[in-house]
């Protein structure tokens, strides 16, 4: 609308400003034409239209998207453009978005945010998103919550197979046995990525009908999640039951790791 709206103007200062040559050459008096009480009222409609949709963007939001597919953002940095609408400032923010079945990409969006919402508004956050569907590059908040857990989940389930987690892991994770495991031993293989290390876990893992068996399997986690799976302590898994070697570790997923995976 923004751009429509400046196109038009352009036109009409074009054809305001070419009228008065038109007049010299069929009358012979440019100012037959500049005396009309319209040139002066069209000249300046056609200059506001140039110049009040880019105000009005920053103003009242004319421009920002409110309609369009869910994704996630997560912000990568953020500036004030120095402007301020009823003493709230007016910031330039980074992101890489993250949609369903795309890969992620940087973007920026220009919009006002309270005072009392600038903590929420910080490198490294996680914020719900909507995308044109006609230009990815614009992007607005999702004000009105339309992404929705599934949506987060499935963005997060496929952001994981993407850093190579298996489909087979993620439906473990989902659908197997809940239970409790002791760790027997913990051997390091080395660092996996800025702030993950590889194990190999020994556990001693009970069912919910008592039953007890050992495993031996291989898992990343990161430096926060780390003291956590120490010889002798008891962690939650999650087992398949036609196969209980097959098991992830249920652990609540930390800032870290949501950022790692939708952030860059």
């Amino acid at each position: 609308m923004t751009r429509f709206l400046t196109a038009l103007g352009v036109l009409l200062v074009f054809g305001v400003g070419f009228s008065p040559f038109l007049a010299q050459q069929l009358w012979d008096d440019p100012f037959i034409i500049m005396s009309s009480p319209w040139y002066t009222i069209l000249l300046f409609t056609g200059i506001g239209l140039i110049f009040i949709p880019t105000i009005l963007s920053s103003v009242i939001g004319v421009g920002k998207v409110t309609k369009g597919t869910s994704a996630v953002g997560v912000i990568t940095g953020v500036k004030q453009t120095g402007l301020m609408v009823n003493n709230q400032p007016e910031l330039r923010i980074s992101f890489m978005v993250t949609r369903t079945g795309q890969p992620k990409y940087p973007a920026e969006l220009k919009t006002v945010i309270p005072l009392s919402a600038l903590a929420q508004f910080q490198p490294g956050a996680l914020i719900p998103l909507l995308v044109s569907e006609k230009d990815p590059s614009r992007i607005g908040l999702d004000v009105k919550g339309q992404l929705s857990q599934e949506q987060l989940q499935a963005m997060m389930d496929e952001q994981l197979m993407k850093r190579g987690v298996s489909a087979e892991l993620m439906d473990i994770a989902r659908n197997g046995e809940r239970a409790y495991a002791k760790v027997l031993d913990v051997v390091p293989l080395g660092t996996s990525g800025s702030d993950r290390v590889k194990l190999r876990l020994t556990m001693s893992i009970t069912k919910s009908n008592g039953d007890v068996f050992e495993v031996v399997t291989e898992k990343e986690v990161s430096d926060l999640v780390l003291p956590k799976v120490q010889q002798g302590n008891i962690v939650r898994v999650v087992y398949s039951p036609q196969d209980p070697s097959k098991l992830v570790l249920e652990m609540q997923a930390t800032d870290a790791d949501v950022k790692g995976t939708f952030g860059v």
